[in-house]
C-alpha cells in the first residue's frame, strides 16, 4: 500500500511540476488517472507504454475530428468517448483514461494542438515518472513490456 501510494505520489507530483513550470495543461483529469493506473497497476495490459501513447493519442484525434465536425456538447463528449474504444481496440492499445481525454475534448473543443500539448507530452511524463520509479522503487517494475 505504501510503494502503490508513494508511486501515484511520484507520478502525481512530476505532472504537476511540469505543469507548473510550463504552464502546459499536464495536470487534466486524465492524466491524473493515467498516472494513477501506472502507480497501481504497473504490469497491466492498459498501464504499458504502447496503450498510454496509443489509446490517448487515438482518442485525441478520434474526438478532435468529431468535435471540429459536430461541434462541443455533452453528446460530442459521449459520442468521442464511446467511439475512441474502437481506435483503441484496432491497435491493441486499450486504456481508459483515453475516453475521458475523448470526453473531455467533446466538451471543450481544444485546439487542435492539443494532441501534441498536452495529450503526447503528458503521456510521455507519466511513462518517464513510472520507469523512474521501476527503477527506484524496490519492488515497483514498469513497465512490464514495451510492444
Amino acid at each position: 500500500m505504501a510503494l502503490a501510494t508513494a508511486a501515484a505520489l511520484a507520478g502525481l507530483s512530476s505532472l504537476a511540476l511540469l505543469a507548473g513550470l510550463t504552464g502546459m495543461e499536464l495536470f487534466a483529469l486524465p492524466f491524473a488517472a493515467t498516472a494513477g493506473i501506472v502507480a497501481l497497476a504497473p504490469a497491466a495490459p492498459f498501464a504499458q507504454p504502447r496503450s498510454i501513447l496509443l489509446g490517448h493519442l487515438s482518442a485525441t484525434a478520434l474526438a478532435l475530428a468529431l468535435t471540429a465536425l459536430v461541434g462541443p456538447s455533452v453528446w460530442t463528449a459521449v459520442a468521442a468517448a464511446a467511439l475512441s474504444t474502437a481506435p483503441m481496440l484496432l491497435l491493441r492499445a486499450p486504456h481508459p483514461p483515453a475516453g475521458a481525454t475523448a470526453a473531455l475534448i467533446g466538451l471543450t473543443a481544444p485546439d487542435p494542438v492539443y494532441l501534441l500539448d498536452p495529450v503526447l507530452v503528458a503521456s510521455v511524463v507519466v511513462i518517464a515518472a513510472g520507469v523512474a520509479l521501476g527503477r527506484a522503487l524496490p519492488g515497483h517494475s514498469y513497465p512490464a513490456y514495451w510492444r
